[in-house]
């Protein structure tokens, strides 16, 4: 097959020299909720033997408990201290561990991309995220050693969307931000991100990402990775 059978165009230089990736629904699918679920079973109190109660108070977009967690404001073991004491739990910070971390898979298809792109362009890794889920991810997925920096909102003091992490961001960068490319799943940060002047791309799904990115990135690779699948 050749390159003008995958409708191509003339390349030109690639403006974009860093790619962020979030971590969380688009290398890591996940749901808060299966942590809601397990911890009401060990809940004395019957409010919070309702699974959505839990979920409420942890992770409300702005008053959630876990944004001080996220933000480096607590440690994980005053964290669990304040959970286990709010909802009662008849649960050690030992058992805590494993409910609050195994909720992560793998999008095979995006590690795949983000594989594929390393030598290419710099990578870096923009979550909001906390310790023990951090600490978890690196340790069950190989894909996140492949990034040149993370960029974690408990370790800069802010989550996303706040400016202060997308300073540190361009800050690590090293570039003006029209030459850094964010890939998140929730809008408003990538709205944030454009803002500062950055660009960005709205993941929706590996496959939108596959069509999207090359095109942001005039990558040629890229561009015929579907058609060389095809052919093998």
């Amino acid at each position: 097959m050749r390159i003008s059978d995958c409708g191509l165009k003339t390349l030109t230089e690639n403006p974009v020299e860093v790619i962020l990736f979030d971590l969380g629904n688009v290398i890591l699918p996940f749901s808060h909720f299966q942590i809601a679920e397990k911890l009401s079973r060990f809940s004395r109190k019957r409010e919070f033997q309702n699974p959505s109660n839990i979920f409420s108070h942890l992770f409300d977009f702005e008053k959630g408990s876990v944004n001080l967690y996220e933000s480096g404001k607590v440690s994980s073991e005053e964290f669990f201290d304040s959970l286990k004491d709010r909802f009662q739990l008849s649960i050690s910070f030992r058992d805590f561990v494993p409910i609050w971390n195994e909720i992560f898979t793998e999008n095979q298809e995006v590690s795949e991309i983000i594989r594929s792109l390393k030598g290419k362009t710099r990578l870096g890794l923009l979550s909001n995220t906390n310790p023990l889920h951090f600490e978890y991810a690196l340790s069950r997925f190989p894909v996140l050693r492949i990034f040149d920096r993370w960029i974690l909102s408990h370790e800069v003091g802010f989550k996303k969307p706040a400016s202060e992490i997308f300073q540190a961001a361009i800050e690590w960068a090293g570039v003006e931000p029209e030459k850094i490319l964010l890939i998140d799943d929730t809008k408003g940060h990538v709205n944030a991100a454009v803002a500062l002047g950055m660009k960005g791309i709205h993941f929706r799904s590996a496959e939108q990402m596959k069509k999207e990115l090359p095109v942001r990135l005039n990558d040629s690779y890229l561009l015929n990775m579907d058609c060389r699948c095809s052919e093998g």
